[in-house]
């Protein structure tokens, strides 16, 4: 099913809204408005009538201008310093993520979340969790991610975004071999790739995931769905194997 992307109020105004185009346009739209309240309070209103009143006024626009161009400067300069912190931290989170560093790794993709609510960064940050075995905490995130619906949409907005909420459960479960829970998640997650007709735009390395611990000293049955899982997402199943595992066979050794 298609689905049509809803345009916003600059989208509308201009075909291109890029960030000088929308800077300029409220500045402009700002000076504007103050030009409009000076000239109605200087010429029209009648309420101010001396040279030295109207001088006090005109004096009283003008910093009233100059802190609206100050506060906008100040914004965006702003913002630009938090996109690079964004940036920063989340090379420094998968930094910490090669040396094993699981938590320190946490702590800085926790931080890039709270600047952006960017899914990939989620992600990486709930498999931290995951490696350093705090399930109750990566319960808190998942559930946050569900509960707040703003969030929900920025976090989730492609298939494969979803695809990969589900894959972290799953794993979650398969960790403490809690494996019906974990069927059920991965039944979700091959019900999304089915409806894609495979994997369009899903990568991610599963290096960091067999590299620790709790995965390498996992064993029996639910080690075996944790591989055909790994498996399946990185489309290094054969071709037979993978109708399979697409049937609900979960567990059998992959060939």
């Amino acid at each position: 099913m298609s689905k049509k992307v809803k345009k916003d109020l600059w989208e509308e105004l201009f075909g291109y809204p890029s960030f000088n185009t929308r800077f300029w346009a409220t500045i402009i739209l700002g000076l504007f408005i103050f030009v409009i309240i000076g000239w109605l309070l200087l010429f029209e209103t009648g309420i101010i009538v001396t040279v030295n009143d109207q001088l006090s006024v005109l004096n009283l626009l003008v910093q009233g201008a100059t802190l609206f161009l100050a506060v906008f400067a100040a914004y965006f300069g702003l913002r630009q310093l938090v996109e690079t912190r964004f940036i920063s931290l989340d090379e420094a989170g998968l930094s910490e993520m090669r040396s094993n560093h699981y938590l320190k790794a946490f702590h800085k993709w926790k931080e890039a979340f709270y600047i952006r609510p960017d899914p990939t960064v989620f992600s990486n940050l709930c498999e931290a969790l995951l490696f350093i075995g705090d399930f109750e905490t990566f319960d808190d995130y998942i559930q946050m991610s569900q509960n707040q619906p703003k969030l929900k949409k920025n976090i989730f907005q492609e298939t494969s975004d979803q695809i990969l909420l589900f894959y972290l459960k799953s794993i979650r479960h398969l960790l403490v071999k809690n494996q019906g829970e974990a069927e059920k998640n991965i039944s979700e997650l091959v019900k999304l790739v089915v409806s894609e007709n495979g994997l369009l735009g899903f990568q991610w390395e599963f290096a960091d995931l067999r590299g620790s611990m709790l995965y390498i000293e996992l064993t029996g049955e639910c080690k075996e769905i944790a591989e055909n899982l790994v498996s399946y997402l990185s489309k290094s199943m054969t071709p037979n194997r993978k109708i399979q595992f697409e049937k609900g066979d979960f567990s059998t050794k992959a060939d």
